[in-house]
């Protein structure tokens, strides 16, 4: 049976069809309207309707969602999404139940990754981290087979923990230093490299110019940047008595060797020395969109 699919980002919107198999039938993508929900919803709800018009073998009536958090997934409430400030208190639940005839489903982004992630490890092990690092940095636990949510679906924002203790940089969102989303993530490290070289520096081109060692500055920046990486990983296989971590987003699709330095580092640090740590690189190109098949399953 297909189900119909949305991932709602800060600049890109996508609704897909997508079959038991995960498996994208059909997806239609469109810029997210950052400053109007109800037209955001409208649109999400209209290309939903067409695809239950044009195909047989469909679900009807589900429409699972994944949102940017924080948010309350069990209403589709919105609270305070950072790249999405006019939709803090916007109910989306509500909102599809009254211009609809679909039941929501609500998760976070890295909750659904996570559910497709664990389709292609679980002959391995019932025990996963999902850690995403992109413009932010998410997290996901699936424990014993179960994906673990936390009270109102916010569980695993270890974007706003802290990793750095002497840190000059004030988060906009969490207004700490040295939060991990603004010491590790794709943005921090572009930031970074620009405040170092005093002009625009893409994550990539940071990236190229520490693998080409070609600024000692940008060496010292990166190895920092990787150094807490690393621990913040060995954090994770610590609190959670795991021994799996699958590696998701734009900046591990990089050259960096995260695998490689992580495990490493784990053998080395972690109090349980002859366990097996692993590191997997995600190959899935989108697995929020199709892991949301897995939500709400029948």
């Amino acid at each position: 049976m297909l189900k119909i699919c949305t991932d709602i980002g800060g600049t890109k919107t996508i609704v897909g069809l997508i079959d038991e198999h995960l498996a994208v039938i059909e997806s239609q993508k469109f810029d997210t309207y950052i400053n109007d929900p109800e037209a955001e919803f409208s649109e999400i709800m209209s290309i939903a309707n067409k695809y239950k018009e044009n195909y047989k073998n469909i679900d009807q009536n589900t429409l699972n969602i994944a949102m940017p958090g924080p948010c309350d997934y069990t209403k589709g409430l919105f609270l305070n999404p950072p790249n999405l400030q006019d939709y803090i208190g916007f109910n989306a639940g509500d909102y599809i139940k009254q211009h609809s005839e679909f039941t929501p489903h609500f998760v976070n982004d890295t909750d659904a990754a996570i559910l497709a992630e664990y389709q292609y490890i679980k002959s391995e092990t019932k025990d996963i981290i999902y850690l995403t690092i992109s413009t932010g940095i998410g997290m996901a636990y699936i424990r014993n087979g179960q994906l673990i949510t936390g009270v109102d679906g916010n569980f695993g924002e270890i974007g706003h923990t802290i990793i750095k203790n002497d840190s000059n940089y004030q988060c906009p969102v969490c207004h700490q230093f040295g939060c991990v989303e603004n010491e590790l993530s794709g943005l921090a490290i572009s930031r970074k490299a620009s405040d170092i070289l005093e002009r625009k520096v893409s994550t990539r081109e940071a990236i190229d110019i520490f693998m080409n060692k070609a600024d000692e500055n940008i060496t010292r920046m990166m190895d920092e940047v990787l150094l807490l990486t690393q621990q913040l990983c060995n954090n994770l296989y610590n609190i959670f008595n795991v021994y799996h971590i699958v590696l998701g987003g734009g900046v591990t699709q990089s050259v960096l060797p995260y695998k490689e330095m992580i495990e490493d580092y784990t053998q080395k640090h972690h109090l349980i020395q002859k366990k097996p740590f692993h590191i997997k690189v995600s190959d899935l190109k989108v697995n929020v969109l199709t892991g949301l098949y897995f939500v709400n399953p029948q």
